[in-house]
């Protein structure tokens, strides 16, 4: 059988700038193609990537298991393994991530809000993207975490340190010296809360973990690699995610007018943010056995790259995928994963978003991005500096009144 290849150069500055001509390049070659570069494959199609992705560990197997790709965890995670091992990882805190669990942030993530942006309805015309908007979800992880105020900055700093570096395997000496520093540090001060919480037993996260019953307990190890997992996705996923729906939003200014003009559309909006740009540019995964997937034969050991972002304009899945639609049924979209490794915390995120976007429409409708950095990370992209400039503002300049979880 002829292996269908590709030569798409994912290291190259212009894949960090605009991936998606070079998925396009990819999906003419076949939908599961041998890259060359990453000596891996790489899925591109829809439903071939929802068949790797909802594999319970049967034939593709999680790649961050592998301990040398993911150094900075102490000890697997529930993204790190497959099987019973994950289910009981993930089982003790999915309770604290259900839709009605999140729903009860959502007060404490409208005042965040509300504080992050007073300085544009106190006037200014303008703010830090990162450091004046996306700090919202450093708060409310560490929040939860039962981090104080005064360590927020090292959260964030961890966060992005870890997630901005990390290639699964493709790192250099000196980016790995970066992400194992990030890790001893974040490391040592989770140790220190360990013992606090034990002592203090406060109400959050972390004591919450501490206190597990023994069918769910996890060890010092799990729960600091937990923790250091909810940091990564909660702050910097998170972070992306809402830079990259302004962003989807401002280019698309017909669709932004309509959200801003019925508020009920922006939840819709968000899910087709997040198909059309979202963070998460691929799912690796490890092949157990040798398989076929679209014709294509993958041998037992072989590295599957599951590009999600491309997966999201699929032609056969989407009418007109690369039109930004506010009013499309964008549900099964792959920006969160799919299967039994989905997002635990896809809820949490989306509440963050919605909040978040919703307020600053409501300050700033016809507000203006300048400056972006996407920085050189390929495998979560999104703005790592950028400017929001207010433009013509509302004619009220009042944050929305907290809604109750119902509406």
């Amino acid at each position: 059988m002829d292996r269908r290849q590709s030569d798409t150069n994912f290291f190259d500055p212009a894949f960090l700038e605009d991936p998606f001509p070079l998925y396009e390049e990819i999906r003419a070659v076949g939908n599961v193609v041998w890259s060359e570069p990453l000596q891996g494959w790489v899925v591109v199609g829809y439903d071939e990537a929802v068949s790797v992705l909802t594999d319970s560990g049967n034939h593709f197997a999680i790649l961050a298991g592998d301990p040398e790709l993911t150094f900075w965890f102490e000890a697997p995670n529930m993204i790190t393994v497959d099987g019973p091992y994950h289910h009981r990882l993930r089982a003790a805190l999915a309770p604290l991530f259900t839709r009605n669990a999140v729903a009860k942030w959502e007060r404490r993530v409208t005042q965040v809000v509300e504080q992050l942006l007073a300085p544009l309805v106190a006037g200014d015309d303008h703010f830090d993207l990162i450091n004046d908007f996306t700090m919202l979800p450093t708060v409310i992880v560490a929040d939860m975490l039962g981090v104080p105020e005064e360590r927020y900055g090292d959260f964030r700093r961890w966060s992005h340190e870890v997630v901005t570096n990390l290639s699964f395997g493709f790192e250099d000496d000196e980016t790995r010296a970066v992400l194992r520093r990030a890790a001893t540090e974040i490391n040592e001060y989770l140790r220190e809360e360990m013992e606090r919480h034990r002592r203090e037993q406060p109400d959050d996260l972390l004591t919450y973990m501490l206190n597990l019953p023994s069918d769910k307990a996890m060890t010092d190890e799990e729960i600091r690699s937990t923790a250091v997992l909810l940091l990564i996705a909660g702050y910097d996923t998170t972070a992306k995610t809402m830079a990259n729906c302004l962003i989807a939003l401002e280019r698309n200014p017909d669709q932004r007018r309509l959200a801003v003009e019925d508020p009920s559309l922006l939840p819709a909006a968000i899910e087709e943010g997040l198909r059309w740009f979202g963070a998460v540019q691929w799912l690796p995964r490890r092949a157990l056995a040798e398989t076929v997937l679209d014709g294509m034969e993958i041998s037992a050991g072989e590295n599957v790259y599951v590009m999600n972002s491309a997966a999201n304009r699929d032609p056969r899945r989407w009418v007109q995928p690369d039109r930004f639609d506010v009013s499309r049924e964008a549900k099964g979209h792959l920006a969160f994963g799919f299967g039994p490794h989905l997002c635990l915390g896809a809820p949490l995120a989306r509440l963050e978003t919605r909040i978040a976007i919703e307020q600053l429409l409501h300050v700033a409708p016809e507000y203006h991005l300048r400056d972006l950095d996407f920085g050189n990370s390929m495998f979560i992209r999104g703005p790592e500096r950028g400017i929001v400039e207010v433009g013509m503002r509302a004619s009220r300049q009042t944050p929305f009144a907290v809604r109750s979880p119902n509406g």
